[in-house]
């Protein structure tokens, strides 16, 4: 049989490129394809339907990356976090089997609309990602020229998994030394389309930002402090806005001790404070659950840092 140049190729080579640097650490991406918006006419004398395009959009960039990304795409997500509303323009660049470059998608001036960070379980083996998600004004699919595509990789990157984490709140650092899991949560950011009937191709601004609840769980051992908050910040009326505490989630490297980088949590109130449920002959420990709204989130990954 004579061989054919033209065989399908695997879908695990692959690099997304963001200002010239090859972010490391990317479990999967897609999105980017073209869709239309299609009008239809309806024909009363033919019974019938015409169809034609109408505007059209690109689908959002979904990836999963390493929570201690380093370089670009992390400054990219501070960025955001910190409403600086960063456009980005990069690539998805895929490989054939000997990591040479065969084909490139280019995006243009995108924006992060949201972020989600996976549930911290201290019971957790599993590798830990985020999931980034991005729209971009303008996609562009080449060839590729058969460039080597190889992540920065640097010796201060760190590898993580969602048990390696620590939680604290201002005022209650001693009971928040047994928190065992804190929910996945999602920060988002609306884009809109500025559609202007002369343009093929529309502009994408930042709208509304949305700053998620955060739940944990943590040993029914430290229930009296949250209780007692719970009781002056409901029952007593303390919940003004100098009542509220600030947070941190920070991400630990593998040895429990060097921080990776941390997630702050301002102006945070109580949601709901769940006391620990009671079942005869239940063998587990008894947990609390403790639900917090938050006013703003702050994006800080310095453990990750590249070496340059």
């Amino acid at each position: 049989m004579a061989f054919d140049p033209k065989r399908s190729a695997t879908t695990g080579r692959f690099a997304l490129e963001l200002d010239g640097y090859h972010c490391a650490y990317i479990k999967s991406i897609s999105g980017g394809e073209a869709e239309a918006d299609v009008a239809t006419h309806d024909h009363g004398p033919l019974n019938m339907q015409t169809k034609q395009m109408a505007n059209f959009k690109f689908t959002p960039f979904k990836a999963k990356v390493g929570i201690a990304q380093s370089g670009a795409m992390n400054d990219w997500i501070k960025a955001s976090f910190n409403r600086d509303y960063a456009t980005k323009s990069g690539a998805v660049i895929a490989g054939d089997f000997n990591y040479k470059a065969t084909h490139r998608i280019d995006f243009i001036n995108a924006l992060i609309t949201s972020v989600t960070i996976p549930k911290l379980d201290g019971s957790s083996k599993e590798a830990g990602y985020i999931d980034v998600e991005w729209e971009s004004e303008n996609v562009l699919h080449t060839k590729g020229g058969g460039e080597d595509i190889k992540g920065d990789y640097g010796t201060k990157q760190k590898q993580w998994t969602p048990s390696m984490f620590k939680f604290d709140l201002a005022g209650l650092t001693d009971a928040c030394k047994r928190v065992a899991t804190i929910d996945s949560f999602t920060w988002k950011q609306a884009v809109v389309t500025d559609q202007i009937g002369a343009q093929r191709i529309m502009t994408k601004h930042p709208a509304k930002v949305t700053v998620p609840d955060v739940k944990i769980t943590l040993s029914a051992a430290d229930f009296e402090p949250w209780r007692a908050w719970s009781q002056a910040w409901f029952q007593d009326g303390k919940c003004l806005a100098s009542d509220h505490k600030d947070g941190t989630i920070t991400f630990l490297s593998p040895d429990m001790k060097t921080e990776i980088g941390h997630i702050e949590l301002k102006q945070c109130g109580l949601k709901k404070v769940t006391a620990p449920s009671l079942e005869a002959n239940k063998e587990e420990v008894a947990r609390v659950t403790v639900e917090l709204f938050v006013e703003e989130m702050k994006f800080v990954m310095s453990g990750g840092a590249i070496d340059h």
